[in-house]
């Protein structure tokens, strides 16, 4: 039986070494550790699956780097000014780092997949209403629309998401607003139609955005907790099925995968949601055929395996007892 393979960064401030390899089927599951770097908390692979990027620290430097799975040669590029970025993202030869603590976009190069250097590092000026979490810009994530050339950047600070044009640099191009204080963190692209969806850290709701007509309009806002949960929680990840039919987001404080259809015109409902059996799921990915969901409960130091039904969207639990120590990013090789 052939085996599913993918990475796990981490927080380094406790046991964790780095980054973390995985295999797995339906019979057993194998983590081994498999290179030594200070916190690489998200991980992206190139498109081949060769290069495998990710954020880092060194001493009193933060920043990118690019590791060639072949002959584990690493590329890095760190900053004394720079605390490690949140999120890491590609577009074409360009690397887009999103730094939470200082509210910044960091603009990279790459040739051949290899990290080269830093071209631009965009400051922003902003916040929210809600004290101790808005007081300033923070961006959380950035990406390339897919349907068109705009790159999208979520602050979570002061509730917007900026769209640029890329040549080189980052160029402003327009904001999409969100509503006061919900705090706004990933989004995934529906992959048949022109509609966005993302997830707020602040509020829990999943947002719709149609653009269809060219702009950025917000359709819908969905919560994705229970009705009756009155415990803290704060958003977490997001992902699509690869059938596009079902969105999945994980849920810190109420610690659980919700589930929510993609239903007619793009409208999604929430159908469900299942305990991740461990505290604060800060990541989560589903394998590239839509068969697995693999959830990475940061601080009880455990994954959880679901299998996915594929015509329901319903996760069924196979394991919860994966020792893994503060995984908070977790990528899949196609």
């Amino acid at each position: 039986m052939s085996f599913y393979r993918g990475f796990i960064g981490s927080y380094t401030r406790r046991t964790s070494k780095g980054i973390r390899s995985f295999r797995f089927n339906e019979d057993e599951f194998v983590l081994e550790d498999f290179y030594t770097v200070d916190d690489p908390t998200y991980l992206l692979l190139s498109k081949d699956s060769n290069v495998l990027y990710s954020t880092l620290r060194e001493g009193n430097e933060g920043g990118v780097m690019s590791l060639d799975l072949r002959t584990l040669h690493a590329d890095k590029v760190t900053f004394k000014e720079n605390s490690t970025p949140c999120h890491i993202s590609c577009s074409g030869e360009y690397i887009l780092a999103s730094n939470y603590h200082q509210g910044k976009l960091d603009l990279y190069r790459t040739k051949n997949h290899e990290l080269q250097e830093r071209l631009q590092s965009l400051v922003f000026q902003g916040k929210g209403p809600v004290e101790g979490r808005q007081e300033s810009s923070h961006l959380h994530f950035a990406q390339k629309n897919p349907y068109n050339e705009d790159i999208l950047a979520c602050d979570l600070g002061s509730d917007k998401i900026y769209v640029f044009a890329i040549e080189d640099k980052l160029m402003k191009k327009s904001e999409i607003l969100l509503p006061p204080g919900s705090g706004p963190r990933h989004f995934v692209f529906h992959g048949k139609e022109k509609l966005l969806y993302v997830i707020s850290e602040i509020t829990s709701e999943l947002f719709t955005i149609d653009f269809r007509s060219g702009e950025y309009i917000l359709k819908q806002f969905t919560p994705t907790l229970p009705l009756d949960f009155k415990g803290q929680n704060t958003g977490g990840a997001i992902r699509i099925a690869p059938d596009n039919r079902f969105i999945y987001v994980s849920n810190r404080g109420h610690d659980s995968i919700s589930i929510l259809l993609i239903k007619e015109h793009g409208f999604v409902e929430k159908i469900g949601s299942v305990s991740t059996e461990g505290q604060h799921p800060r990541d989560f990915n589903l394998s590239p055929d839509g068969e697995f969901l693999l959830a990475g409960n940061m601080n009880t130091d455990n994954l959880t395996l679901y299998k996915i039904d594929r015509d329901t969207g319903a996760l069924t639990l196979l394991r919860s007892d994966i020792y893994s120590p503060e995984p908070c990013s977790i990528v899949f090789q196609k």
